[in-house]
C-alpha cells in the first residue's frame, strides 16, 4: 500500500500540471515501469518549472551535490528536464506526453521493456490520454507545408519557413520517432514500414537529448535529406507550435503519429489533428487529371475523387480517361495545410495557398503552455 501512496501523489501532481491524466490501471503500470516508489515519492514534490540547484536543494533540503546525484538518473530517463540558461542550470519535472510518450522512445530501441511498456501506452492513448490531449483548441505542433508545394514564396512568413528554420539552427540531431516505435513494438498493431529515424530537434533541446543518449548530433546537411526523403514518402512535416524559440520537427505518418492516426475519442470531443498551417489547397481543374495520387497522399482524407455529373458519353470504342469520369474534391476545413498533397503531383496541378485566415499561433513555450491550462479550466499562476 505504501508504493500506491508514492504513485498517488505523482499522478496527483501531475494533473496539476498542462495536461490531464486519467488515472487507470494502464497508467499505474506505466508509472511503475518508468519510475521506482521512491523516485515517484521524490518526484510528487519536484517543481513543473525550471528552478536552480540552488533552490532544489533547498526545497528538498539536500545538500547540492547530494541532489545533483539524486536527479542524474532521472535526467537520463527523460523524467527530468535540464535547461542551461545564461545565469544558470535550471531543472523542471518534465510532462507525461514526454515521459510517457516521448523520451524512452527517442532511443528506439527493440528490448523487452519497450515490447511491454508499448502496448499499455499505445492503449492508455487511444482510450484514455487522447481525448483530452486532441481535444482543445492548441495543439503541441503545427502543421508547415513542404515549401516547394507554396505557390507564392513570398506569402511565407518567417516561422512557416521550413528551410530558413534549419538554415539559422547551428545544432541539429535526430532521434526515432516516438510514435512510430511505439506501434512497431506493439504486437497487437500493424507495423509501419516507414524510416523510423526521422525526429529532429534543435538547440537547447537537442543538446539536452545527445547528452543523455537519446539521439545523435548530425549534420545540416543531413537534416535537409531527412526531410527531402519524408516529404518525398508523404510524411507531413510538423513543428513546434510556436512563433519563436521552435525545437522540434516532427515528420508524421497517419497511422502512428498521435496527432494524425484514428484515436477513439468520445462523442463530446470533436476530433482534431496538428494545428494547421496557414495554408490550403488550389487545384487546377484545367490541368488536373484526376490520376487519384493527391488522395492517396493525403494524410487525413481531406481529398477524394468523385463521380464528374457532367462526364461526357465516349465515343464507340473509346474508354475514357480518369478525368472524364472522375474530379477532385476537397475540404478546407479538414485539410492541415501540410502540402504532402501538391509536392508530387504529377501534372503541378496542385498547390498551397495562403487562406483568408491566420491561425492563432502562440508566440512562445510560455504563451503555449499558458494557453494550454487555461483550455482545461485551469489557473496558470497557480502552477508556476
Amino acid at each position: 500500500m505504501p508504493d500506491d501512496n508514492a504513485y498517488d501523489a505523482f499522478i496527483k501532481h501531475s494533473q496539476n500540471w498542462v495536461f490531464d491524466f486519467p488515472d487507470t490501471p494502464d497508467l499505474r503500470e506505466m508509472l511503475k515501469l518508468r519510475m521506482t516508489p521512491e523516485d515517484a515519492r521524490f518526484l510528487s514534490s519536484f517543481p513543473h518549472f525550471p528552478t536552480t540547484l540552488e533552490e532544489l536543494s533547498a526545497r528538498f533540503d539536500l545538500p547540492p551535490g547530494e541532489m545533483s546525484a539524486r536527479m542524474a538518473p532521472l535526467l537520463k530517463e527523460g523524467i527530468l528536464y535540464e535547461v542551461e540558461g545564461k545565469s544558470a542550470v535550471r531543472y523542471s519535472l518534465t510532462d507525461g506526453l514526454f515521459f510517457l510518450g516521448r523520451m524512452k522512445g527517442w532511443l528506439g530501441e527493440d528490448s523487452p521493456w519497450s515490447r511491454r511498456f508499448a502496448p499499455v501506452m499505445n492503449r492508455y492513448y487511444d482510450q484514455h490520454f487522447g481525448p483530452d490531449f486532441m481535444g482543445h483548441p492548441t495543439k503541441g505542433l503545427r502543421a508547415i507545408p513542404v515549401n516547394t508545394a507554396v505557390k507564392d514564396a513570398s506569402t511565407i512568413l518567417p516561422y512557416e519557413d521550413l528551410l530558413a528554420y534549419v538554415e539559422k539552427e547551428d545544432y541539429h540531431t535526430v532521434s526515432s520517432c516516438a510514435c512510430r516505435h511505439n506501434i512497431n513494438m506493439d504486437s497487437t498493431r500493424e507495423n509501419c514500414s516507414h524510416e523510423v529515424e526521422v525526429c529532429l530537434h534543435f538547440g537547447r533541446l537537442g543538446r539536452y537529448i545527445v547528452k543523455h543518449g537519446m539521439g545523435r548530433k548530425i549534420e545540416k546537411e543531413e537534416t535537409l535529406a531527412i526531410l527531402k526523403r519524408c516529404a518525398d514518402k508523404g510524411l507531413v512535416h510538423a513543428i513546434s507550435n510556436t512563433k519563436k524559440g521552435m525545437d522540434t520537427i516532427c515528420n508524421c505518418c497517419s497511422c502512428c503519429c498521435i496527432f494524425l492516426r484514428p484515436i477513439q475519442l468520445s462523442t463530446e470531443v470533436q476530433r482534431e489533428y496538428h494545428q494547421r498551417s496557414n495554408y490550403c489547397l488550389e487545384i487546377n481543374g484545367e490541368t488536373c487529371i484526376a490520376c487519384g495520387l493527391c488522395v492517396k497522399r493525403c494524410p487525413i482524407n481531406a481529398i477524394t475523387l468523385e463521380d464528374r455529373k457532367d462526364a461526357p458519353v465516349p465515343e464507340p470504342g473509346q474508354k475514357p480517361s480518369p478525368k472524364d469520369l472522375k474530379q477532385v474534391a476537397y475540404n478546407p476545413d479538414t485539410c492541415i495545410g501540410c502540402g504532402v498533397c501538391a509536392h508530387k503531383c504529377p501534372t503541378d496541378s496542385l498547390a498551397m495557398v495562403r487562406r483568408e485566415s491566420v491561425e492563432d499561433i502562440p508566440e512562445n513555450f510560455f504563451e503555449a503552455g499558458v494557453r494550454m491550462i487555461q483550455e482545461r479550466g485551469k489557473d496558470p499562476s497557480a502552477m508556476f
